[in-house]
């Protein structure tokens, strides 16, 4: 029973990220292996091995592995990535500052 509301809930997770308006690549792959590698985890064993070996990877745990770093890769581009895009604004929003000062001061 649990396990058919765990694979329910990866594969509606999956779903939503066909739907969901991301603003990043990063963030939609995020959402797809994260969900895939929650699938896999509850699906168990013996099919984790069929499926290995239909990508082509000799077992399941090794898929399972691949995905995990994948995923744990996926997160860090995304999170390098919004720091970079918040980094610019900040930088933009204190020139803007900066040069509102700088209007006041000669009024």
């Amino acid at each position: 029973m649990i396990k058919i509301i765990l694979i329910s809930l990866f594969s509606a997770l999956f779903i939503y990220g066909f739907f969901r308006p991301f603003t990043s690549v990063f963030s939609r792959l995020f959402l797809f292996s994260g969900s895939l590698l929650g699938i896999l985890s509850v699906i168990g064993i013996e099919q984790t091995d069929k499926i290995a070996n239909f990508v082509g990877v000799g077992r399941g745990a090794d898929l399972f592995v691949y995905l995990s770093l994948l995923t744990v890769f996926l997160f860090i581009s995304y999170t390098i990535n919004r720091f970079e895009t918040l980094n610019e604004r900040i930088s933009i929003l204190s020139r803007s500052i900066a040069l509102s000062e700088i209007k006041r001061n000669k009024e």
